[in-house]
């Protein structure tokens, strides 16, 4: 990872991939709150809010996200098109 991010900036898929795998990272269990779906035809739109913490090369942190995922249904199969991550304050 490439350190917990507390500014702004954008990332691609893989390197949110990469960032989650991290050897380095350890996420405690978490729930999401606020958790709402909604259909638009072959679309949907999955929102909630996350309160995490764990550690990132031994140093603890705590965060509290809002996030909207977007699925697209094609051939039978939902895919994630789409999602965007943002930082509350904790």
């Amino acid at each position: 990872m490439h350190g917990i991010r507390s500014a702004p900036e954008i990332s691609d898929q893989a390197r949110f991939v990469a960032d989650l795998l991290d050897a380095d990272l350890r996420i405690d269990p978490y729930t999401v709150e606020n958790f709402e779906v909604t259909l638009l035809g072959a679309t949907a739109l999955l929102t909630g809010e996350t309160h995490m913490s764990g550690a990132y090369r031994q140093k603890p942190f705590q965060s509290h996200y809002r996030y909207v995922d977007v699925y697209r249904r094609r051939n039978g199969r939902w895919s994630v098109v789409y999602f965007q991550i943002t930082k509350l304050p904790s």
